[in-house]
This record gives C-alpha cells, structure tokens and sequence, in this order.
C-alpha cells in the first residue's frame, strides 16, 4: 500500500486542507492507516477516501466528524428475520428480486425492534 505524508495523502483523496485527517487521526479513527517509518508518521491512501466519508457528515458548508457506529448485530438480526420467514415457502436461494426486497424489509424491521429493545423505547 502506498503511505504518504498527511499532508499529501489529504491532497491525494481530494481534500484541499490536512487538518480534517488530523482530527481523524487524533481521535483513533484511521489508526488503521497510520504508519511510523523513519521517524515519520505516514498514512496510507488505499482506502482511505472511503474511510473518511464513513467518518465524516457532508454538510453544504463544511464536513463534521460523525460519531463511530455501534457493529451491527447479524446474529440477532437472523434469528428474529429467521423466526419471520417461513423456511417451506422461501426455500433456498436463488430468490427472485420479490423474495430479495422482502429479506431486506425483514433486515430493516429487525434493526429497528432490536435497537428499540436495546434503548427501551416502542
């Protein structure tokens, strides 16, 4: 992977200013592509693009860094869409786009009762 400076890997993702990776970098959020050679803190521009537009929230005037994301749990959302889908009826894939729209309602559904369930609101 190629690391640049920060002030360079900004430039290389579009970024006219370094203080926002900074910012990102201060608060543990791209330690993932922080690297130290030579003395030097370098940051690797593979992927980083991506990781900073999941970091931050585009506004018209600016761009603010958002809070990190609580991991999504997939193993409760299985077993509530599990306990929902009729194992006779939707058999196994290839489902049709039908069948596909449906899991993802049940996905969305789930999400949202387990986030009220963990917060304590209806």
């Amino acid at each position: 992977m190629a690391a640049l400076t920060i002030s360079d890997a900004a430039k290389a993702i579009g970024h006219a200013s370094r203080s926002q990776l900074y910012r990102l970098i201060q608060d543990g959020r791209l330690d993932d592509f922080v690297r130290h050679e030579n003395g030097r803190r370098l940051i690797e521009v593979n992927g980083l693009a991506a990781a900073v537009r999941e970091a931050t929230q585009q506004r018209s005037n600016s761009v603010t860094v958002t809070e990190a994301a609580e991991p999504v749990n997939w193993d409760a959302i299985a077993a509530r869409c599990n306990g929902w889908l009729d194992p006779e009826v939707w058999g196994k894939p290839p489902w049709d786009p039908l069948r596909w729209a449906s899991l993802y309602w049940c996905a969305v559904d789930a999400m949202t009762e387990l986030s009220s369930l963990e917060t304590g609101s209806d």
